[in-house]
């Protein structure tokens, strides 16, 4: 796709309305939408920004999903994340762990994160990635530092192979391996991800856009690691049209 000029309206973002989940995944790939993201998702959160709360996060969606462009946008908070931004570590700040409706109701409406936490229906509204993480029933989210780091650490490691020994890196593994006999084990894994402060999580990548503490959503974890980078402040529904 070849645009001339750098705006949503350009993307023809109606024609993804309608398309299931598949062709919807597809399209962004031929369409190359990742090479837009510096420009494309912060157009879509002031998109997203211009909405009504209403009482549910369904019937949010559905009120101001008026038209099919409007259609087009929400439909983009259904894919990954990953097919938005090319390199999420290098452009973090709209990557996973960044709600992008939740966050134009936080940056231009003034609500906190936390005010979404008990809203029906929040899978409306929080990417199925991050709702999967971040709605877990009794996660044991305290865990002392020391056994984090303990976690963080075997969940890292090479076990097999030529690396067998080796650590990967902290900044890029997005997901840890080998430790289903911990008490996070049974946690999906950008939970994991998220507790232990690995990829975006890490203190390194980090930005004030993300939910970095699964029982606040507007606080800034202390980081469970040093780091010599300074501290930055501070499920998935069917298309019902």
């Amino acid at each position: 796709m070849r645009l001339r000029k750098q705006e949503l309206s350009a993307l023809n973002l109606e024609q993804l309305a309608y398309l299931t989940d598949q062709e919807l995944e597809q399209a962004c790939l031929d369409y190359n939408f990742s090479t837009y993201s510096q420009w494309m998702l912060p157009q879509l959160v002031s998109v997203f920004g211009q909405w009504k709360l209403m009482g549910s996060g369904k019937e949010t969606v559905l009120i101001n999903c008026y038209n099919d462009f409007q259609k087009g946008c929400w439909r983009l908070t259904r894919v990954k994340r990953s097919l938005l931004v090319k390199n999420q570590t290098k452009e973090p700040t709209y990557a996973t762990l960044t709600p992008l409706i939740l966050l134009a109701f936080k940056r231009i409406k003034n609500f906190s994160y936390e005010q979404f936490r008990d809203i029906e229906g929040l899978e409306w509204l929080l990417e199925p990635q991050l709702y999967e993480a971040l709605v877990v029933p009794n996660i044991n989210a305290n865990l002392s530092k020391d056994r984090l780091i303990q976690i963080r650490q075997q969940g890292l490691e090479y076990r097999t192979g030529p690396k067998a020994g080796q650590t990967r890196q902290s900044t890029s593994t997005w997901q840890l391996y080998g430790i289903q006999n911990t008490e996070l084990g049974d946690l999906p894994k950008l939970t994991q991800t998220i507790l232990t402060q690995c990829w975006l999580a890490h203190p390194q990548i980090r930005r004030e856009t993300m939910i970095l503490n699964i029982n606040n959503w507007d606080n800034m974890p202390e980081p469970i690691i040093e780091t010599a980078m300074p501290q930055v402040s501070k499920v998935n529904t069917s298309t019902p049209w």
